[in-house]
């Protein structure tokens, strides 16, 4: 397994290795241990224009994640889950509304951004639900490596 990390901003909230060791869990406890992803630490701007492009949403957003498993299988065997990109701005901004520290709500947006790279969606109450629970068990399972 390898967890790329590429920062566009100089911002740094979590060691790589920390955020490293919250992906790793979620990777190995869902069963894609094998596998890899790259995680990119952002800006605002950049994930408003990814949110604009790709999903029609002319809005910032605190997390988006680019799936390459989803659809019809490839006949070569893909190691590679996708790409997730956190805006740290946006991180920041909402550990202060949640009342969490910086690392704890980079730490839940990249359980999010990765369980979204594992087919996990919010669309319906029933999904997001189940979504939620998810990322609060590894959130849990992972507080050492933030706090």
């Amino acid at each position: 397994m390898r967890i790329y990390i590429e920062h566009l901003v100089p911002e740094i909230i979590l060691s790589e290795s920390c955020c490293r060791g919250v992906i790793s869990r979620v990777l190995r406890e869902e069963g894609f241990a094998g596998y890899d992803l790259t995680l990119v630490l952002a800006d605002s701007r950049c994930l408003r224009r990814l949110n604009r492009r790709f999903r029609g949403l002319d809005r910032p957003t605190d997390v988006i994640a680019f799936a390459l498993l989803e659809g019809t299988p490839s006949p070569v065997p893909c190691r590679q889950l996708g790409d997730v990109y956190i805006s740290i701005p946006r991180a920041r901004r909402q550990a202060r509304q949640y009342r969490v520290s910086p690392g704890e709500e980079l730490a839940r947006l990249m359980i999010h951004g990765v369980l979204h790279l594992l087919g996990y969606d919010h669309i319906g109450p029933r999904q997001a639900r189940a979504m939620r629970l998810r990322e609060e068990s590894y959130l849990g399972a992972c507080a050492r490596l933030y706090l």
